[in-house]
């Protein structure tokens, strides 16, 4: 019964998840008409907790994330697949975010075994963030994974979203302006872009690896090269002293999605100049950061 009902869900996602692709694949500059558009779902994520709506219809979903944190926060969202309890997730993250490579690794690799990373935002004061999936109907759970990391426990606090039927597939809004692809290669996971190069635009990112993967965006000192990014990150991963900090504030951009999943992101407000796309999630492998394994991508956005 338990197999039968996996199927189900899984070929569930799978239409989603086409249906998805097809109304970004015909996206054009046309909205849809005045009342058809997806749901969008405003989220307001600061010290004191999620704010967020309780039910809202399945389907292409927009979530809006704020915040007041000078610091910036991260949201993540996340479903426990069928048969998995919620707190087991969290039990799973909890080993996830270990400072041991070990313990990184088993806990990020039952991550992925129990639940769908929907992905979440990095936002700050300044630059709110959205981003755009399809998601089937049932129980989304929202996690401050800031205060997460700062605290984590299998007793933390979440936020509940109950998305019902009928699902909406209505065109996107905002067709994407340029495209990334989280891949595996023989070397480790890389970021693949194309046409990221626009700092009002939108991006359209897609996991098509083996492993859950972010896209922070995180904006680095003019002239920084990936380069310069390796041997930043090789002397943190060999605990040398490295270099001054490449980066010159807070990040914005995805949080981590599973392997399969496509999302749209576009933070707000990004100023033109040099970015780092950066994965800090660990390893299945080594349990190492996947951007001490390379995982890093220098972009240059103009206004």
């Amino acid at each position: 019964m338990r197999i039968a009902s996996s199927r189900r869900g899984a070929r569930a996602a799978a239409v989603a998840a086409l249906a998805f692709a097809a109304t970004v694949a015909g996206a054009g500059p046309v909205c849809a008409r005045p009342g058809t558009g997806h749901p969008r779902i405003d989220v307001r994520i600061d010290p004191s907790g999620i704010r967020a709506p309780r039910n809202r219809p399945c389907g292409n979903t927009t979530f809006q994330v704020h915040t007041s944190d000078r610091r910036g926060r991260q949201l993540q969202l996340f479903r426990p697949k069928r048969g998995v309890r919620w707190r087991r997730v969290l039990e799973d993250l909890v080993n996830a975010v270990s400072r041991d490579p070990r313990t990184a690794a088993t806990g990020i690799h039952a991550v992925r075994a129990d639940a769908e990373a929907l992905g979440g935002a990095f936002v700050t004061s300044r630059v709110p963030t959205e981003f755009t999936e399809a998601i089937t109907a049932g129980w989304v759970y929202l996690l401050d994974f800031t205060d997460f990391r700062q605290h984590p426990s299998a007793d933390a606090e979440v936020e509940t979203l109950h998305l019902h039927g009928p699902c909406r597939y209505e065109p996107i809004r905002r067709p994407p302006t340029g495209r990334v692809l989280t891949v595996d290669t023989q070397t480790g996971p890389r970021f693949r872009p194309q046409d990221v190069d626009y700092a009002h635009g939108t991006l359209l990112v897609h996991d098509i690896s083996t492993e859950i993967h972010e896209m922070r965006i995180q904006p680095v000192r003019s002239g920084t090269t990936d380069a310069d990014l390796t041997r930043y990150f090789d002397a943190l991963a060999h605990g040398r002293p490295a270099e001054r900090s490449p980066f010159t504030g807070e990040p914005t951009g995805l949080g981590a999605i599973s392997p399969g999943r496509t999302v749209m992101v576009h933070p707000h407000h990004l100023r033109r100049g040099t970015y780092a796309l950066l994965c800090f999630v660990p390893d299945e492998g080594t349990g190492a950061p996947h951007t001490f394994l390379g995982m890093h991508q220098i972009v240059r956005l103009h206004g």
